[in-house]
């Protein structure tokens, strides 16, 4: 077999490998407690990963000596890195890193691997806790927990997110891929798309929000907060009145709570709270698009004090349509309410005073 099939050979071996049964592999060979403590404390066994305190409960052993078993399974693992098996998982996920130049969040890494599975997830974690040539990489504020296969990277990690933070207080809003890389590559040149976007899902002072825009973490349209913050994102990025209906359906599909979002607990917080405004049956836009609250006559009573003059029926129909969503029949009861407003020769109103 030539050198070109035996690579082509390994590749494909190591892409088709589950890191779930290389870890009960590499496991195998220890000691009956030692694995279902470890298994315990990463989640091999049911998902769940367990705490020091709980599993030294179980084991009727100190939280230290629970510590100190699994410090002992790593260091053996470790030292099996050399084993045909353990160097075919550390080798894909080492590609993996590479391919997100040189460094990936632990949270970009397992789901780039596991989708939902939890078991395979937590043995990539292990994996990565047993290499010695993936390095682990936090700082608490400011670099999520991720993995690189250097620290020299960290320095040019830093820089990039200075800058991305930079961009957006000066952009105030959320903006896409395309326009922050733009701004990035205006403050420095020779970076490329893929590293500035790799760089930036290591931040944890910069994310990106379920519109797949970044902002700062702490800004209310990446990381809503409550039910009133999760109706704000909606409508500003829908651009849209929406009935509350479809705004609770779209809190829904677009993931913003954990929680289903009930119809009746979004209409309580649009009623509540002033940043909303009730343009028609169930249906709501944002004050700040230039919508009033208030009835129609309320409406009609602002158009004829803003225009200074007596209007046409026309234009009062027109000027109230663009801010409430009613039938025309609905608009001309109120206009021909003759305690407020007085119809005029020609058929122009005018307020009464």
């Amino acid at each position: 077999m030539q050198k070109s099939d035996k690579l082509s050979e390994n590749k494909l071996n190591i892409s088709s490998l589950n890191f779930f049964d290389s870890v009960n592999a590499l496991l195998a060979k220890l000691p009956q407690r030692a694995q279902e403590i470890v298994k315990k404390r990463f989640g091999l066994a049911s998902g769940k990963v367990e705490t020091l305190e709980k599993i030294g409960k179980d084991y009727r052993i100190t939280r230290e000596r629970v510590r100190q078993i699994i410090c002992d399974v790593i260091k053996k693992t470790s030292k099996a890195s050399e084993a045909e098996l353990f160097k075919q998982t550390e080798e894909k996920i080492i590609l993996k890193i590479s391919e997100s130049d040189g460094i990936i969040s632990e949270e970009s890494l397992t789901n780039e691997f596991s989708a939902d599975d939890l078991k395979e997830a937590n043995s990539i974690v292990f994996l990565l806790v047993c290499s010695n040539k993936i390095i682990e990489i936090e700082e608490k504020g400011l670099i999520k927990k991720s993995w690189a296969l250097s620290k020299d990277i960290l320095m040019m990690v830093k820089h990039i997110i200075d800058l991305a933070k930079e961009v957006l207080i000066l952009s105030e809003v959320p903006i896409t891929d395309a326009e922050i890389v733009e701004k990035i590559m205006a403050k420095e040149k020779g970076l490329s798309k893929s590293k500035i976007l790799n760089f930036l899902s290591t931040s944890s002072e910069i994310s990106k929000n379920r519109f797949n825009k970044w902002g700062l973490s702490t800004w209310m349209e990446i990381n809503p907060k409550g039910t009133r913050e999760r109706i704000y994102l909606i409508l500003k990025e829908k651009k849209k009145p929406l009935h509350f209906m479809e705004i609770a359906k779209l809190i829904d599909e677009f993931g913003l709570s954990k929680r289903k979002a009930h119809p009746q607990t979004v209409h309580n917080e649009l009623i509540k709270d002033d940043k909303f405004v009730l343009i028609g049956r169930g249906v709501y836009a944002l004050r700040e698009w230039g919508f009033v609250p208030g009835t129609i006559k309320d409406v009609l009573e602002d158009l004829l004090k803003k225009s200074g003059r007596a209007m046409t029926k026309d234009e009062l129909l027109a000027g109230v349509l663009k801010v409430r969503q009613v039938k025309k029949t609905t608009i001309m009861i109120n206009l021909n309410n003759y305690d407020n407003f007085k119809r005029l020769e020609g058929g122009k109103y005018m307020l009464k005073k």
